[in-house]
């Protein structure tokens, strides 16, 4: 097995090609490692995946956490096992839970099927999270000292407002990173289009909530608190909520499949069951009933819309300075001037701002 030593800001980091077969996780992980690395090279144009030199690797560490680094000219992407450990989880989980046919069916000779597709859709979406930070030049930027680490890290000796900017720095660049693994997804969703669109709905259905785990995921085993999002400042928090992530995500699987399939009927009504997934699935399966308890739901609110705007339209600023380090021109998009508000802060529906 292949091994390499990084140095981060913590110290050296020994990175694995593969997981060890001590671990229950390696058989599957080992084999969505090895698809993956397969795909890589076809996300982006072979000239300019040959210069970033980009390679993915495995650290053996039990906390939940993925990371990109850049070192001698070589980009990375890690993934601890405690994250893989944790997808593999949180997809079956899913699947096991007695309510689940509230929303969603699933054959018992489906469910084994079920949890290897979330599992890979997830293990996907992150690294071409990852992948997007490098591609675009966030580890070139000298506030990220060639390193993103997803796991949350207090900041010491630093005044409120200028923690603030930092955090609110970082959720640009998520913004940005989970933008282009949504387009990776995208692009691989439309590899695997039929003819028959129950088959379509379903594959969709699978990515769109494997992207709603894999928030989920990351906000709950990672340090980070969205209990009290409501009542606290955006720029408090340094990456944005989950539930913000999910909506601006529908939004990017709207420009993508639409640009690249039309604006059909049927990718309409794809688009829309995603969503509507996710949605009947806390509400039923999880029977959230307090607004703060759904994380999908709230980034309808007054507050969520605004975030999301503030997002999109902050990275859009922020474009021309990282496309002097982009490995690949990042598009700048046109600004939003206003969104529908469905909810109000008790969950009831209303008008729009």
């Amino acid at each position: 097995m292949n091994r390499v030593t990084i140095m981060c800001s913590k110290g050296p980091i020994e990175l694995s090609e593969f997981v060890e077969e001590l671990y229950a996780i390696s058989e599957k992980a080992n084999r969505a490692l090895k698809e993956l690395r397969a795909g890589l090279p076809t996300w982006i144009e072979k000239e300019t995946y040959n210069k970033m030199q980009i390679s993915l690797w495995i650290y053996d560490n039990i906390e939940v956490n993925a990371f990109c680094h850049y070192e001698n000219g070589q980009n990375y992407i890690a993934l601890s096992v405690g994250f893989l450990t944790m997808l593999w989880r949180e997809a079956e989980e899913f699947v096991d839970q007695d309510n689940l046919a509230l929303v969603i069916k699933i054959s018992e000779e489906n469910k084994k099927y079920f949890k290897d597709t979330l599992f890979f859709f997830m293990v996907n979406f992150t690294i071409a999270h990852e992948y997007g930070h490098i591609a675009h030049g966030h580890l070139k930027d000298y506030a990220c000292e060639n390193n993103i680490d997803e796991r949350f890290s207090a900041m010491e000796n630093i005044s409120d407002e200028e923690k603030k900017t930092r955090n609110w720095n970082i959720q640009l660049r998520e913004y940005d990173a989970d933008s282009f693994a949504v387009a990776v997804q995208s692009m691989l969703f439309l590899q695997q289009w039929q003819d028959d669109i129950k088959v379509n709905l379903a594959n969709f259905d699978v990515m769109f909530i494997a992207n709603y785990l894999c928030f989920r995921t990351f906000a709950e085993n990672t340090g980070r608190d969205f209990s009290n999002y409501m009542t606290k400042d955006i720029d408090e928090y340094d990456h944005p909520h989950p539930g913000i992530r999910m909506y601006y995500s529908s939004i990017h699987y709207s420009y993508w499949l639409i640009k690249l399939h039309g604006e059909s009927e049927e990718v309409l009504t794809i688009l829309e069951s995603g969503s509507h997934a996710v949605m009947a699935y806390e509400k039923q399966v999880l029977e959230t009933n307090e607004l703060r308890e759904c994380y999908y739901s709230i980034a309808y609110t007054a507050k969520g819309v605004q975030h999301l705007m503030s997002l999109h339209n902050g990275w859009q600023e922020l474009v021309d300075y990282y496309n002097q380090y982009a490995y690949i021109p990042i598009e700048k998009m046109e600004c939003i001037d206003s969104m529908l508000t469905s909810l109000d802060e008790s969950g009831s529906f209303i008008g729009c701002i």
